[in-house]
């Protein structure tokens, strides 16, 4: 091996032009752009003004990350859409905001100007609209590495997206390093997120639930629990009208470095002595602890559609 010396003046000037790059790198890492956004929306008689000022700033800025970043839209293999009027069910090719969830690759940093609202009247319905400018930071999306699959029996050969009213539901797992999941469901019926995993009946409290490499799991089956003293639910999916098909929306989130925390949850007191479920929180708030939870982290997210058709007659 031969050794040589760098000028004396080189010795100086190369260590800061490695300082340079990095500088430079994680400036292209930390990219901020200014972008415009805007939303319009009918003021429904069941919302405050304040309460649809919010949305619709909130969807304003949505719009102005999709502009500069682009977004990725999961769908189903069926689509329902709900008349919110008249109760009626149509089907459609295409997933609207309030069944499917916009994977935006941005974060919105600060406004740049205050937001502009303006209130409209068109054929006697109040509108509003919002118009934001501001500073927008790109996200770049984690891959999973994990694989998970819905099944609707405990083999794995029941894989499966679509069930019927009462069918059993469970979920075949498995990691290629040791790590954390959890898993929740969104019924955008009821527009609330339901917490599946960690279990609510487990007599260990964690945050999320720890699993190991290569470790086949199906979770959410008594008969293949993991432990032989390990609490298991077991899931039923149903109906809230027995008769209309419905999409839930499916969660699993994993990390392989560290637990990830949990958003507050809670038991609905309309289900106590009745039908009992899982612990839950408002869909919204759900998807605000979601964005938070994964900045600057590691933890990996798979979201999928569960159609869910009434019994066969």
């Amino acid at each position: 091996m031969k050794f040589f010396s760098l000028p004396y003046h080189l010795k100086i000037v190369l260590p800061l032009l490695i300082i340079f790059f990095k500088l430079d790198a994680q400036a292209q890492k930390l990219k901020e752009v200014k972008e415009s956004g805007t939303y319009k929306m009918r003021i429904e008689k069941t919302m405050s003004e304040a309460e649809a000022e919010r949305l619709c700033i909130e969807r304003a800025r949505i719009d102005a990350i999709e502009k500069a970043f682009g977004q990725t839209i999961i769908q189903g293999n069926a689509t329902y859409i709900k008349n919110k009027t008249t109760g009626e069910q149509t089907e459609s090719s295409n997933i609207f905001s309030n069944i499917s969830e916009s994977m935006v690759n941005g974060e919105w940093i600060q406004d740049l100007n205050k937001p502009e609202i303006k209130k409209l009247l068109e054929n006697n319905e109040l509108w509003m609209q919002a118009e934001v400018f501001g500073l927008i930071r790109e996200v770049k999306s984690i891959q999973t590495t994990f694989v998970a699959s819905p099944l609707n029996c405990t083999n794995t050969t029941c894989k499966t997206t679509t069930f019927r009213d009462g069918d059993d539901f469970y979920l075949y797992f498995k990691a290629p390093e040791d790590g954390y999941i959890s898993i929740y469901l969104d019924d955008p019926e009821q527009q609330k997120t339901f917490r599946l995993l960690p279990y609510k009946s487990s007599k260990i409290k964690t945050t999320n639930y720890p699993v190991k490499a290569d470790v086949d799991y199906i979770f959410f089956s008594a008969a293949k629990k993991a432990t032989a003293n390990e609490m298991v639910d077991e899931i039923v999916l149903l109906l809230n009208n027995p008769k209309v098909p419905e999409m839930n929306k499916l969660f699993i989130l994993y990390s392989p470095k560290e637990e990830f925390g949990k958003p507050i949850v809670s038991q609905s007191a309309a289900t106590v002595g009745k039908v009992e479920t899982p612990l839950e929180l408002a869909s919204e708030d759900f998807q605000r602890w979601l964005q938070l939870s994964r900045k600057g982290t590691e933890v990996q997210l798979m979201s999928m559609i569960l159609n869910i058709n009434p019994k066969k007659l």
